[in-house]
């Protein structure tokens, strides 16, 4: 059953990475260009919610869940540089 945590806290983690790092990019628009302070301020506030809540929960399971969820969500990290860097 670890394995199958391990698997899902993997995608999980990979998923949320997405998220949380294409919100930075999106937050960072928005400082650049003069969006919304309320909008930067809520995006940051789900951001930080969204991430701890998966991280808190696979810590609750396990060593293994939560260096899978980590590695997940430091791969994702990865993609969303390519993606943004690439935009440029």
């Amino acid at each position: 059953m670890t394995i199958f945590f391990a698997i899902l806290f993997l995608m999980l983690g990979a998923m949320v990475g997405t998220v949380h790092f294409a919100l930075i990019a999106k937050d960072a628009d928005l400082l650049v260009h003069g969006g919304s302070a309320l909008m930067a301020i809520a995006l940051r506030i789900a951001r930080m919610l969204l991430t701890a809540g998966v991280l808190i929960s696979a810590a609750l399971q396990g060593l293994p869940t939560l260096l899978a969820a980590t590695i997940g969500f430091l791969m994702a990290r990865q993609l969303v540089l390519r993606r943004v860097q690439v935009k440029a």
